[in-house]
């Protein structure tokens, strides 16, 4: 209790100092929460971008119907596959027309049916990646029956691609925002331990431990990185529930965002005071005055 009231004490009378800190850690994490949300409703749209990934094996012409069963029952019992979807000539001519409706002269121009039966398959949510994806379309190929087989090659590359540059700036966002709230507070708490020398030097002199007189400063950081955490925390959920009532309903991981905000806010607080507390400990000795 004794290092939580002088951590209270430290940060009312540095009330300036104490104001910039949050101000900044608040700014920090805001942009990292906000980051993050966009994010996730971003990985949202590629998941479902990724169960719509499927192979299209085109059959040769005039298959016998038994044959076709057999094929069928062969794609489903190999390694990776979802389901298997048989799509024959004539619902393949009525889903081109459904899509090019809109050009009635084309539609016009096909007097006969160009398009071959095949079947449609859908993969199991571990094999959607590129490398997966080709390895059980290099599989589907072995069989005589096809004369051709299409994933969408250049697409996945593509959105597993935009996946791994997301993945990688968040990482370096997390990093880029800890070292930068680590500096100010880190800088902040020293500020707060020079000024206070004196007060220190009185602490040691009655009896104060080292381990305590660096618990309030210690404290102190937490406390700031908690109220800017909490505030950043309370601004996102407020734009987001604006956002859902006036706009677009996004989606958004109360749980994970606030809490880990939070979490975060208060490691980055404690972190940068212990740093603070060290280096300065190295310019001031935490010793009694000579009496």
């Amino acid at each position: 209790m004794f290092s939580l009231r002088e951590a209270l004490i430290g940060l009312r009378r540095n009330g300036v100092m104490t104001f910039i800190a949050i101000g900044i850690m608040f700014f920090s994490l805001f942009l990292l929460g906000a980051f993050l949300w966009g994010t996730f409703n971003l990985f949202g749209v590629i998941n479902l971008a990724r169960e719509k990934v499927e192979i299209n094996a085109f059959l040769r012409e005039s298959l016998p119907q038994k044959q076709v069963e057999e094929l069928s029952e062969k794609l489903m019992s190999m390694v990776g596959v979802e389901s298997v979807e048989y799509v024959s000539k004539e619902e393949a001519l009525k889903k081109f027309q459904e899509e090019i409706q809109d050009a009635p002269s084309l539609i016009e121009a096909v007097k006969t049916n160009p398009l071959p039966a095949s079947f449609s398959i859908k993969l199991k949510d571990g094999f959607t990646s590129p490398e997966k994806v080709k390895e059980v379309s290099e599989k589907i190929k072995i069989f005589d029956e096809f004369i051709a087989v299409e994933y969408g090659e250049s697409w996945i590359n593509r959105l597993d691609k935009v996946v791994k540059i997301l993945f990688l700036f968040d990482i370096l966002l997390g990093i880029v925002i800890g070292f930068a709230s680590v500096f100010v507070v880190s800088n902040t708490i020293r500020l707060t331990v020079l000024a206070r020398k004196r007060t220190i030097e009185v602490m040691k002199l009655v009896g104060a431990t080292e381990k305590t007189i660096h618990a309030q400063f210690i404290l102190a950081g937490a406390i700031e990185g908690g109220v800017a955490a909490a505030m950043s925390g309370g601004l996102l959920y407020l734009i987001y529930q604006v956002s859902s009532k006036f706009f677009v309903k996004f989606y958004f991981p109360h749980d994970f965002i606030i809490i880990g905000t939070i979490v975060f806010g208060l490691i980055l607080g404690m972190i940068g005071s212990k740093l603070a507390v060290k280096t300065t400990s190295k310019e001031m000795k935490f010793e009694s005055p000579n009496v």
